[in-house]
């Protein structure tokens, strides 16, 4: 394992060595890692289901990963307006709770602004789950440590927020569609950012 590691590490020097190849390949990377990392999320998620699922019954799962961890789907629909908002774009329908077509919730927007602008509003709209997602886990998890003992029925809730959030924060299909439309310029504004970083140090 640790020869392993000093192979990795060893041609990450070289490659950071070579600043033109070395900003080419995080800018690749990078868009593409957000997606894995939002896939290897959902399959903790699916584990963790399919648990529950041996302990009563897959439907019985599937009913409350969808049905009782309502406030994720909430929070992950109002993540989409959020960001949506923030960006520029116009959300043209929000629905934070409604199941059709598969889904649980949706928000549908219209891109505005230039280029650059539209492809923003792709790559942020779609991802803003797993982002905003992260910080209310991260946010449970820092109150759950810090209440005092007394505080129990504080907790279970914060607990249910928390995994509520857990099961609803990745990118769903609808979404990742959404995501790639804006990865080819994402790539080449991550590029540019990237080179003068990397040529001051900061990378």
């Amino acid at each position: 394992m640790s020869h392993f590691i000093e192979v990795i590490t060893e041609y990450y020097s070289k490659i950071h060595d070579i600043p033109i190849l070395y900003c080419v390949i995080l800018a690749v990377v990078i868009p593409f890692l957000v997606i894995a990392v939002g896939y290897f999320i959902k399959l903790i998620g699916e584990a963790f289901a399919a648990i529950i699922g041996i302990a009563l019954a897959p439907v019985v799962a599937q009913g409350i990963v969808n049905y009782v961890m309502f406030p994720g789907v909430m929070i992950h629909e109002l993540a989409h307006a959020f960001l949506a908002v923030i960006t520029g774009a116009e959300i043209t329908e929000i629905a934070l709770f409604k199941v059709e077509d598969g889904a649980l919730g949706h928000v549908n927007f219209r891109n505005r602004g230039n280029i650059i602008l539209r492809a923003l509003q792709n790559i942020f709209v779609s991802s803003a789950p797993m982002f905003i997602g992260a910080a209310v886990v991260i946010g449970c998890g820092f109150w759950l440590s810090v209440l005092p003992a007394g505080y129990i029925w504080l907790k279970i809730l914060i607990w249910y927020l928390m995994i509520s959030m857990f099961f609803h924060m990745t990118m769903s299909p609808a979404d990742i569609s959404v995501y790639i439309k804006g990865v080819p310029l994402f790539i080449v504004i991550l590029f540019v950012i990237a080179v003068p970083l990397r040529l001051f140090g900061v990378i």
